[in-house]
């Protein structure tokens, strides 16, 4: 009897070990399977970025590097139109429905590209042919241009002046009033002081 107690015993202690065992075995997994969810985790929170937020940023930027575009006149939607980057004034013509039937094209530069902020007039065939009419009142003493009356052969004739500036300046003075001082001819979107210094002995106004 007192053998079969010893061996009861020492199977006893035996099945205590193994149990110990394997629970020991089981926690460790456990324990280590949630350690890696956990640093999995991290990892995609670290690589995941908010969907709206990413596309408030690409709005955002698309909106800064859009270019504005003034067009009235003798087109058939006046208005201002967006572009992605500088257009041709085809391209700003042809957003806004093409020419009237009194447009003057030959007013205008179409492969002309234009700068952003600018404002394009596109005249009538009868405003164009008045202006003409009255090229003489344009230039007067001193051999300077009048930029509140010139039209805009005479205009173009100033140095840095090109179609486009040209018809720039008679819509300023159609839109905001006739020229107070030849400084505010800077007011016209692409003549800064460079052009200005290279017209203002040039240039008056009465």
């Amino acid at each position: 009897m007192g053998k079969k107690n010893n061996f009861k015993v020492v199977i006893g202690v035996i099945a205590v070990l193994i149990c110990g065992i394997i629970y020991i075995a089981a926690n460790y997994r456990t324990d280590s399977g949630e350690v890696a969810t956990e640093r999995f985790a991290d990892t995609e929170d670290i690589g995941t970025s908010d969907p709206e937020a990413t596309e408030g940023i690409s709005a955002a930027s698309q909106e800064d590097n859009a270019v504005y575009i003034h067009i009235c006149g003798e087109v058939k939607k006046p208005g201002v139109y967006t572009f992605s980057s500088p257009p041709r004034l085809t391209e700003v013509v042809e957003d806004a429905g093409g020419f009237t039937k009194k447009a003057d094209h030959s007013a205008v530069n179409l492969a002309e590209r234009v700068a952003d902020g600018s404002q394009i007039l596109i005249p009538s065939k009868k405003k164009e042919k008045s202006a003409k009419e009255k090229e003489v009142q344009g230039t007067i003493s001193e051999g300077k241009v009048n930029i509140n009356t010139a039209s805009r052969e005479e205009l173009m004739k100033l140095n840095g002046i090109g179609e486009s500036k040209a018809s720039q300046i008679i819509s300023y003075r159609e839109t905001n009033g006739l020229f107070k001082r030849i400084d505010d001819i800077m007011n016209i979107s692409g003549i800064k002081e460079g052009v200005f210094n290279k017209i203002k002995d040039y240039i008056m106004v009465s």
